[in-house]
């Protein structure tokens, strides 16, 4: 944060030498103000030249083309600024060359970082820069590890790497950053809101020189990549007035120019708020495969929805997030919080990577509890890669239980569970589920982990008091030989009560996630064994989409004592349609669990999301199969649920609906039961023109009752629920515009008891 009392004190002086706000005497050589707020390029001030902004949006693949992400006047320090996204915007600007540098130079930046990269290949996330590895020449001067931040300066015979670990950057809030290199006295300096903070002599052998390649505002100029597609060593967060100036600074220069760019708001940065650092939901508009009803982050990459909770009343929902673009690196913990599971708001990260010695390289799957005095709690995995393992327990309470958004958490200094030598298979252990033993003062927390030479796992611990587990041993094992992959670790254990079997017994599904895909049993739970007996020793898939819907996690709801899951959709595409994109993933809908008189699983969508049917544009009750085709055929969306109950006739046949249908079936994707094959299956072979995704699903046996199936469509996600006995969760990519339209598929002898159709609304505010 910015220490605006000793920026104060320089405001008079700044008043009498604002116009001199350079490097001593020496004129500048570029200027970027990023004050546009509209177009995709910026203007370097001092040569009058227009800059490309690069930005994923520019030439929009999946939606209308869009502008960089500028910020207005009243967030930034001079008329306005820019977001950068953290993977697709830059600045690209010819190079400085020798001869404008000889004298030695300053480079300086108002920046607000909203999360810090992991520093992969060692380079810093650039603010500027203009360097060449290979070469050693050139300069990057930009954010590392956990807001350290610093400058490298090549000097043909090594690489001088100047850096502040003591001082480091705030997240969300504005600082201003300077450094300057002096070839006389082969000094580098560094400044932070105008106060020199380090100085540092370069070795005496080697020249700076700079290479003839791009200079970039927001990007090290060699990049790590990530599947040749996505750019790391990406600023993320705000920036305004760059600055490049000939000669080196000096304290006095630099506090100039600080003093200089506040006189005008009293020597005040402004506060940022969370509007300021996420990308508004209005960006994605016109994209015809973003969700607009199922839950996802404003941009970016998500998995595993996690740690859901209630409390004061209010839901929490967690979520794995990596805030530097739509891929998988660099893991924190998002926020959600709502009154009804259905309409969400976003909050600021709840949990990041620190250089804490705990989890510096990622906040990973976890789930959420209460202490005895009624306040949560959060568990996760801990990523230290410098650990052995790498992977424990941490925990995490709110820094103000008053707080109704609980918006803010603060980490149990250490972990509070370790895997030792013997438990479990060493090196597998990850994603803690805790939960209460009734009323009793007694926790169980199960992590994912394998048997050495034998199944996956979970490990039970035991504790009185939250932050002391003692060890209990695997909560059951299977003969995995055979069930191909169920050797592998049995991740985001999840074991929640479902009622009681026709023994009189409780009943507990076990949940698990292997290479992708959801599996469960159903059985019992002794709590003075910590044990559980599976009432099958055969795994079974919760969803037959195939490994769309995965990374289970669950609660008991304390209002209606429901066992309520969450799950991650998966999106099926690839990492440059993500790159195109802006975002991956999303949360497939809350489903509500239960134990049938058959002693089988029962799941639906929970009844709250009833709050999202806008407009009813169907309800049809006892009429035949034509009648009802005749309405659906006049039927045109994508954000819709579709609720059909049908009265087969003794004819085979695939019973269900089309969705994403074209003109003439040249695109259209199939949810249906085939009961001469005794199946529930989605046949996507012309869901793409030109591509086939085939054909999904898995056994189900209708039996002598109703057909009855609800879907919930909603652009390129799709989930149906079938006689609350099993789900399917897939994806739709139609490539026509006019893939819109809904069909029924039924035999001729078959009665439609009940069709109806709802537009639906969206889910996420405040974004």
């Amino acid at each position: 944060m910015i220490q605006h009392d000793a920026i104060a004190s320089l405001l008079l002086a700044a008043s009498m030498a604002a116009s001199q706000a350079t490097a001593g005497d020496a004129p500048p050589l570029a200027r970027w103000g990023l004050d546009e707020r509209a177009g995709s390029q910026t203007v370097e001030q001092v040569s009058g030249r227009r800059d490309q902004v690069n930005y994923v949006f520019n030439h929009a693949r999946f939606k209308p083309d869009s502008a960089p992400l500028w910020r207005p006047e009243a967030s930034c320090i001079h008329q306005g600024c820019l977001l950068f996204d953290g993977y697709s915007t830059d600045v690209t600007a010819p190079p400085l060359t020798d001869a404008q540098l000889r004298r030695g130079f300053t480079l300086s930046a108002w920046v607000a970082p909203h999360a810090f990269e992991w520093g992969d290949g060692g380079h810093y996330s650039a603010f500027i820069s203009q360097f060449d590895a290979e070469a050693r020449q050139g300069f990057s001067f930009g954010v590392y590890r956990f807001g350290t931040w610093g400058i490298k300066i090549g000097l043909g015979a090594a690489v001088a790497d100047v850096r502040v670990d003591d001082r480091k950057l705030p997240r969300d809030s504005w600082s201003h950053v300077a450094a300057s290199y002096d070839p006389a006295t082969r000094q580098v300096a560094l400044y932070l809101n105008g106060e020199r903070i380090a100085r540092k002599a370069v070795p005496a052998d080697g020249r700076f020189a700079v290479p003839e390649r791009p200079l970039t505002l927001g990007r090290y100029s060699q990049p790590e990549q990530i599947g040749g597609v996505f750019k790391l060593n990406t600023f993320l967060g705000l920036m305004d007035e760059v600055r490049i100036d000939a000669g080196a600074a000096d304290a006095a220069d630099v506090a100039r120019i600080v003093a200089a760019d506040l006189a005008p708001r009293a020597g005040k940065a402004p506060k940022l708020s969370s509007a300021d650092m996420t990308i508004p939901a209005s960006t994605f508009d016109g994209d015809r495969y973003r969700p607009r009803y199922h839950l996802m982050p404003d941009a970016g990459w998500m998995n595993e929805p996690h740690a859901p909770f209630y409390y004061q009343g209010r839901y929490h929902l967690f979520f794995q997030k990596n805030p530097f673009g739509p891929f998988w690196h660099q893991i924190h913990w998002g926020h959600w919080t709502s009154t009804d599971m259905v309409h969400w708001r976003e909050l600021p990260i709840a949990l990041a990577p620190e250089d804490d010695g705990l989890a510096t390289d990622g906040i990973w799957s976890g789930s959420a509890t209460h202490a005895a005095d009624g306040t949560p709690v959060l568990f996760f995995t801990a990523g230290n890669d410098k650990a052995r393992p790498n992977q424990r327990t941490g925990m995490a309470t709110p820094c103000d239980a008053r707080d109704p958004e609980l918006a803010c958490w603060k980490k149990h200094p250490t972990p509070v569970t370790l895997q030792a030598q013997g438990m479990g298979r060493f090196g597998e252990f990850r994603d803690p589920f805790v939960f209460r033993d009734g009323e009793r003062q007694r926790w169980f927390q199960l992590v994912g982990s394998a048997l050495p030479g034998g199944s996956g796992t979970a490990l039970v611990y035991e504790s009185t008091d939250l932050r002391h587990w003692t060890p209990r041993g695997p909560l059951f094992s299977i003969d995995a030989r055979p069930f191909p992959d169920f050797e592998k670790t049995w991740e985001l254990p999840v074991l929640l009560p479902v009622g009681k079997g026709v023994d009189g017994r409780e009943r507990h599904v076990f949940l698990n996630d292997v290479r992708g895909q959801a599996y469960y049993w159903i059985g019992v739970f002794d709590a003075a064994s910590a044990r559980f007996k599976p009432d099958s020793e055969a795994p079974r898939a919760f969803d037959v989409g195939q490994g769309h819907f995965s990374g289970p996690s669950g609660f008991v709801d304390p209002k209606t004592a429901r066992s309520i899951v969450f799950s991650i959709a998966q999106g099926e595409r690839t990492l440059r349609d993500e790159w195109d994109a802006g975002w991956a993933h999303n949360a497939g809908l809350p489903i509500a669990l239960s134990l049938g008189a058959d002693g089988e699983l029962r799941l639906a969508p929970i009844g709250e999301l009833a709050a999202l049917r806008g407009r009813q544009l169907i309800d049809l009750r006892d009429v035949g199969v034509a009648e009802a085709a005749k309405a659906l055929a006049g039927l045109h969306g994508d954000g819709l649920e579709i609720e059909l109950e049908l009265a087969p006739s003794a004819q085979a046949a695939k019973r269900g609906v089309s969705v994403r249908v074209a003109p003439g079936r040249a695109e259209a994707t199939d949810l249906y039961v085939d009961s001469a094959a005794g199946r529930l299956e989605i046949d996507r072979t012309l869901t793409t023109e030109g591509k086939s995704y085939g054909v999904q699903g898995g056994a189900f046996e209708l039996g002598p009752e109703n057909l009855r199936m609800r879907v919930f469509l909603d652009r390129s996600m799709v989930e149906a629920y079938v006689n609350e006995r099993r789900s399917l969760t897939s994806r739709t990519y139609p490539s026509r515009v006019d893939a819109d339209g809904l069909a029924l598929l039924a035999a001729p002898g078959d009665r439609v008891v009940s069709l109806k159709v709802w537009a639906m609304g969206a889910t996420v505010k405040g974004n």
